[in-house]
Formats: structure tokens, C-alpha cells, sequence
């Protein structure tokens, strides 16, 4: 195990540095499409987003128990999270676009591969991709790896959410704010500050349109978390402090509704742990439950 993992460092050290959370999930998504009979979301382009390490784990079966199932088995309910999370979004933005939304942004965009997959949805759309500017350049170039150049109706906007002013960097990049536009925010709330939460919204609701969405997920305080999901919740935390990503933010559902309302927004759909379970899941043994603690909803202005 330890040699395993000592070549995948040596092999993660070979790309660009990127969030250790946004190439976990674009593993995730990989071993979700290659393993499960009937995935509940396809990124077909997941595989070849990762280092040349998550690749081989996501793709051999030996590979993914032992670093999946064993060496992280206690993370499996966030792999579902992140599944289930994505799938919502895009049954939203699909939703979105039929209303007439032109605009996509995908804030803490990772490895998404949203871009190249969705032709469908993606070549009627002008997409900007936020994300730090390390996480960026891995994404640049893997996009140009698989696709030969980053895709003429994508933008890649390097803002570092605690410093960067996030509606001057969308306006520099050609963001146009007389258009409805659908905002995706996942996996990112739980790593700022609240005053850069707080600072991220006002400048989301000044670019905002009427009609336009947001969806983001949110991490729960301790105390809304079941006394069972709270080993699995305190070995996440600790999992992401050590690789340098702390988790740092809470919201209650009513609080998270109201500083959505602070900026014009107003919920429409929210998905609970339990929520979650029942609406994609429906007694599923290929994968665990939701993670205990998180919530994903869709807010309109």
C-alpha cells in the first residue's frame, strides 16, 4: 500500500497543483460511471480528467477497494453526496435552460467536464468555470489534452474566493449581467469564511438577472447531524484539514434560506440527507447513503 501510494504522489506530482478534494471527486465520478450498473450521473470524460494515479484507481477493481473501500471506505457516503449533488444541478440547469437561461457558472468548478460532455445542454449556453487559479491550470490543460483547446463557449476564471472580487472578475472575463443565468456552487461553501459566503452571494445577486438560480450545498452545524453520522462526520473533517482543506463553515437549513433572501433569492427545492436518499436512491445496495450532515438546494431570484 505504502508503494501505491508513494507512485501516486510521485505521478500527482507531475500535473499542475489542483485541490486534493476537486480531483477526488472527478475520481468519484469516474469509478461511479465505470462500476455502477445503472449510474444515477454519467461524466464520461472524468477519467480522463485525473492524474495518472486516481485514473488507475478509478478504473481497477483491485485498485478501488483498496484505496476506495478500505483505505477511505469510511468516506463512501460523500462519494454518493457528490453523485447526488451533480445530478441534481443538471436536472435544474436543464430545467433553467428550457425557461430561457443562457448563462452558466460553475463556481469551485474543479474537474466538472460539464463542457465537453453535455453537448446538448453546453453548446447553447456561454459557460464560465470559477475555481482557484492552481485548480485551473490543471483544468486548462486537460482540457486541451482530451479536447485539443478549451471549448469556444468556455471561460476559465482563476478568483481566489477569500480575496478576488468575484463580480469583477466575471465582468473582465465577458459575463453579461442583463442575462438570466444559472449559478452552481457546490463543494465550496463549507471551505470559506462566512464573511467570504456572505461577500461571494452579494456579488453573485449584483450579476444576477431576475430568473436567474443558484444551487450550492451547505454543511450542517454538529448539532443537526444524527448521533450516528457523527463518526463518519468528524473523520471527513479531519480527512480534509490534513490534506490542508479545512471545513469551516455551517448553516442550519433556515439559516442558509435566510442569507439566500439577504441577496433576492427565494428557495424552491432542498434536499435533506433523507430527501435525497428517497428521491435517487429507492433502497439502492450498489451505494451508501447520503452523507449525514449535508444539504443541496435550488434558490431563484
Amino acid at each position: 500500500l505504502a508503494l501505491v501510494m508513494a507512485q501516486g504522489k510521485k505521478d500527482d506530482a507531475e500535473k499542475p497543483k489542483a485541490s486534493t478534494t476537486a480531483i477526488l471527486v472527478a475520481a468519484v465520478r469516474a469509478a461511479h460511471l465505470i462500476w455502477n450498473d445503472a449510474p444515477l450521473f454519467s461524466d464520461t470524460y472524468a477519467l480522463q480528467m485525473v492524474t495518472p494515479f486516481w485514473r488507475q484507481v478509478a478504473k481497477r477493481r483491485w485498485l478501488k477497494w483498496l484505496i476506495a473501500d478500505v483505505v477511505l471506505g469510511v468516506l463512501r457516503p460523500i462519494h454518493t453526496e457528490a453523485i447526488l449533488r451533480v445530478r441534481f444541478t443538471e436536472e435544474r440547469l436543464r430545467e433553467a435552460i428550457a425557461d430561457g437561461v443562457r448563462q452558466y457558472v460553475i463556481l469551485g468548478a474543479g474537474l466538472d467536464s460539464f463542457s465537453l460532455r453535455q453537448g446538448d445542454l453546453a453548446d447553447g449556453l456561454r459557460i464560465f468555470e470559477v475555481d482557484q487559479p492552481a485548480s485551473q491550470a490543471m483544468k486548462r490543460e486537460r482540457l486541451v489534452a482530451i479536447n485539443g483547446s478549451v471549448p469556444d463557449n468556455l471561460t476559465l476564471v482563476p478568483v481566489n474566493f477569500e480575496t478576488d472580487r468575484l463580480d469583477e472578475e466575471l465582468r473582465k472575463a465577458g459575463f453579461d449581467a442583463e442575462t438570466p443565468t444559472f449559478f452552481s456552487w457546490l463543494g465550496v461553501t463549507y471551505y470559506l469564511t462566512g464573511e467570504a459566503i456572505s461577500d461571494s452571494l452579494d456579488r453573485m445577486s449584483s450579476l444576477a438577472a431576475p430568473g436567474s438560480r443558484i444551487v450550492c450545498d451547505y454543511k450542517y452545524p454538529h448539532d443537526l447531524v444524527p448521533a450516528e453520522g457523527m463518526e463518519f462526520v468528524q473523520k471527513l473533517e479531519k480527512f480534509v484539514a490534513g490534506r490542508g482543506e479545512p471545513m469551516i463553515s455551517t448553516f442550519t437549513p433556515d439559516a442558509m434560506n435566510a442569507e439566500m433572501a439577504r441577496v433576492g433569492f427565494q428557495e424552491v427545492d432542498s434536499v435533506s440527507p433523507d430527501e435525497a436518499d428517497k428521491r435517487y436512491l429507492q433502497g439502492r445496495t450498489d451505494m451508501d447513503a447520503p452523507a449525514p450532515g449535508f444539504s443541496f438546494a435550488l434558490f431563484r431570484k
